[in-house]
């Protein structure tokens, strides 16, 4: 059974130092329009983020992605999911690695399958790369639209910032139900 894999770079972050505050956010708690879309967001100073309200739950902006690849894969192959962030900052003793495959949609992420692993980084006083990973069976009854992912890194001691990161249709699951694709008429002519 071929293995597949799929990388999630979390980018660089640090841990947050009492008193900092990242330039051009606002500096109160509240609803804003996005210039860009014209959505109501809200935003957060004690955790620097902008939300959006979807289903009565605050769902954080900007953690869900286009897929810049697509994996495809059938009930009982495994995919392996790699995270990847840049850290600077004291040592971290169980850090969680957190993965989840499910549904992203309206009312936020449908987590169907999870896991995780604990992880602890050492003290670095530049930004380092670090990576973990974790690998996932699917089920027989998976589902065709379990085509989204997400990670994401919190806690431990001290406490590293949660900081999520998502694919959307990163997953292309078949085998499942039968598919027709690529349907067209051939060709067609005078007889």
């Amino acid at each position: 059974m071929e293995l597949k894999t799929l990388a999630i770079d979390l980018g660089e972050f640090k841990t947050l130092e009492e008193g900092t505050q990242p330039l051009q956010e606002p500096s109160a708690a509240g609803w804003y329009i996005d210039p860009k879309t014209g959505e109501r967001i809200f935003y957060d100073p004690n955790t620097h983020k902008f939300y959006t309200m979807a289903g009565g739950v605050y769902i954080p902006l900007g953690y869900m992605n286009p897929a810049p690849k697509q994996v495809t894969l059938a009930p009982g192959e495994k995919l392996k999911i790699t995270m990847s962030f840049k850290y600077a900052g004291p040592a971290i003793a169980s850090a969680v690695c957190y993965y989840s495959i499910g549904v992203y949609g309206l009312f936020g992420f449908d987590e169907k399958m999870v896991g995780q692993n604990s992880k602890s980084i050492p003290q670095y006083v530049t930004p380092t790369q670090v990576t973990d990973s974790y690998t996932f069976t699917l089920p027989t009854n998976v589902g065709n639209d379990w085509d989204d992912i997400y990670c994401k890194i919190y806690g431990g001691s001290p406490g590293v910032p949660q900081t999520l990161f998502g694919y959307e249709q990163a997953l292309l699951i078949v085998g499942k139900d039968p598919t027709i694709s690529e349907f067209t008429i051939a060709d067609f002519a005078k007889v």
